[in-house]
């Protein structure tokens, strides 16, 4: 039975929303690495084909036991439709977008279309389709976040192809932070269990794309066991299987609305992480759209007004007669 809701979003109690910040902000955190991860990829020669194989199937041969031992408590809104349905939204299609947009647009659009799509997607859905009102607090901090997002792409070099087909890859962005919205609001809709849910979609992908890879993609071969090792890591660990996890209890515990905020956290991230990882330093400007980004996100989660409200109460308390 799909889960429906109506009226404004109900703000989730205190200790359900720290857990879910502290887990969306998890995610973002692995999510960062992993696209470390797939720049360090690149510049060792593996394919797109080859990173995505490593996504899907890594994360479907940690979970696949997990899943075997649940097999007969698996919950019954798990079914075989919906795990469809979530498949082609982070599946290979979500993939072809997002990589061939690499190729045609500029880095700096990547930075700002496909996770302020995200947002939007992940915001709008429940409003047209289960009648939930957008706090103001929620609008503010997602323009804040999309600024702060701009900040940081402004320093990103273009691609080569950018000038002939910038438009259709800023399409393919379009479409992949779309894709990654839908699976947002889906996951929230219907109320999935994290890891039941992540082992399933891995393991139906890997199935559906495994074969296609094997058909018309080669491994490259000029590569070592430890370079596949460490973008098994990257790809499949990471991206394709913890982050996802917390990512799918993050919509759990403060719903698809707000989760949507994550994946915007994923840029600035990298940019600090980039420091300790890839000894890459962040300028100002750089510096500045973290700063801006993670303001949008206390915006978003109505932090100031909740930390005034309690000043307010203890100011109250201090000066009432007794």
């Amino acid at each position: 039975m799909i889960a429906s809701a109506s009226g404004s979003e109900a703000a989730p109690p205190k200790a359900r929303l720290a857990k879910g910040v502290l887990v969306g902000l998890a995610a973002a955190l692995m999510w960062a690495v992993y696209n470390i991860g797939v720049g360090i990829g690149r510049t060792d020669g593996f394919t797109s084909a080859d990173l995505a194989i490593l996504r899907y199937a890594v994360a479907a041969a940690m979970l696949a036991p997990f899943l075997i031992h649940r097999w007969n408590r698996l919950p019954a809104g798990l079914t075989f439709r919906r795990v469809i349905l979530l498949s082609l939204a982070i599946g290979p299609p979500f993939a072809f977008l997002f990589n061939t947009g690499y190729g045609l647009a500029p880095l700096a659009h990547a930075v700002v279309i496909s996770p302020g799509m995200t947002m939007l997607v992940a915001n709008a859905l429940p409003a047209l389709l289960d009648g939930q009102r957008l706090p103001m607090h929620r609008k503010l901090g997602m323009v804040v976040l999309v600024f702060g997002l701009v900040c940081i792409a402004a320093d990103r070099p273009a691609s080569a192809a950018a000038d002939a087909n910038a438009l259709l890859g800023d399409l393919c962005f379009v479409g992949s932070g779309t894709l990654w919205g839908v699976f947002t609001y889906l996951l929230g809709r219907w109320r999935l269990p994290a890891v039941e849910t992540t082992g399933a979609v891995s393991l139906m992908t890997t199935v559906a794309f495994l074969p296609v890879y094997l058909l018309f993609f080669e491994p490259t071969a000029t590569l070592s066991s430890w370079q596949w090792i460490e973008q098994a890591f990257y790809q499949g660990v990471l991206g394709g299987c913890l982050a996802i996890v917390a990512f799918t209890a993050a919509i759990s515990l403060v719903g698809p609305g707000l989760a949507g905020l994550f994946p915007a956290l994923v840029p600035p991230l990298a940019v600090l992480l980039a420091v300790p990882i890839a000894g890459q330093w962040p300028n100002g400007l750089q510096m500045l759209g973290v700063a801006v980004a993670t303001a949008g996100l206390v915006l978003s989660l109505d932090i100031l007004s909740r930390v005034v409200r309690r000043l307010r109460s203890g100011r109250d308390r201090a000066t009432a007669p007794r």
